[in-house]
């Protein structure tokens, strides 16, 4: 009996406890790595599809299932009765913001601002797959204004644009009724995204409104719309805003933005390294036409050379 104990049945459960622990090693291993890569190297990826997973009318919490919990939260102005509007911003690494302006049961509004070169996520925007109304790509911080919906005449609906004494914003909406789900996307140039350093739009709306129906283009003043044929040529998206059927623009008044509030988040920006350091005194050389001088042919300091 001890020798059928031992031969038939403990070796055979003895195997099989072998296996079990390789599997459950190998999970913890593949786990670990899966946590690594998601905070490491495809922490980008991460985010876009999770940002490609979200809809305007999610709940508050199922974005912070996907996010976890935002940087900043602030209660935005409002007329109406009830609990006010919340803006929420999450900080992606150093890589960009996820922002959201909802109610207390839903989201109104959400956009991802991109702010560094190698954050460039695809989104599509207008109609769904397999609809028949116009729809395009936008890569965020790679594609011109001028190309979205150009190789379907797809014109904007409305722009947005102002300018203050430190900050300027811009965007412009997008709107492809039902095969869009309803839905608005408002591709911006937002100051706290990533390459933004191609001029400014004053305000272009009637009686100085921020905001200028694309249909009265026309009716602009020369300089203006050459101002702004100029800035949709050489400005580029590195911030764009989901807006939808229930409406959120009006909730930032007559100062919009794609993106996050600038003044906020550069409280969480990052020091630079030594490259980037090194690459910001180059910059500030070259705007105030200083030549970048070799250490080793330097001027000697006092008390040495002669």
């Amino acid at each position: 009996m001890n020798w059928l104990l031992g031969n038939e049945w403990l070796g055979p459960l003895g195997d099989i406890g072998k296996i079990m622990g390789g599997v459950v090693a190998g999970m913890a291993i593949l786990k670990a790595v899966s946590a690594w890569w998601t905070k490491g190297p495809g922490r980008r990826r991460s985010w876009a599809k999770s940002f490609r997973l979200m809809a305007p009318g999610v709940r508050p919490a199922y974005v912070e299932s996907l996010f976890g919990e935002p940087a900043f939260e602030f209660e935005l102005a409002h007329d109406e009765p009830g609990p006010p509007p919340r803006e929420r911003v999450w900080k992606l690494g150093e890589d960009g913001y996820l922002v959201t302006w909802s109610s207390k049961r839903q989201v109104l509004a959400y956009s991802l601002t991109t702010r560094a070169k190698g954050f460039a996520p695809k989104i599509r925007i207008g109609a769904v797959w397999g609809g028949s109304g116009p729809s395009s790509v936008v890569r965020l911080g790679r594609t011109p204004l001028e190309d979205i919906g150009a190789k379907e005449d797809w014109t904007p609906e409305t722009v947005a644009s102002w300018v203050g004494a430190r900050r300027a914003e811009y965007y412009e909406t997008y709107y492809a009724g039902n095969p869009g789900h309803y839905t608005r996307w408002a591709c911006g140039v937002s100051q706290a995204g990533y390459g933004t350093a191609a001029g400014a739009v004053e305000r272009l709306g009637p009686d100085g409104s921020a905001f200028l129906d694309w249909a009265d283009r026309g009716r602009l003043e020369p300089e203006q719309r050459e101002s702004l044929d100029r800035f949709r040529t050489e400005a580029t998206v590195n911030s764009l805003m989901i807006i939808g059927p229930a409406g959120a623009a009006e909730l930032l008044g007559e100062m919009p933005r794609s993106g996050p509030d600038l003044d906020a988040v550069r409280t969480l920006t990052k020091a630079p390294g030594a490259w980037g350091r090194w690459k910001h005194r180059r910059e500030l050389k070259a705007l105030t036409g200083e030549q970048p001088q070799s250490r080793r042919f330097a001027r000697p300091r006092p008390g040495r050379g002669e």
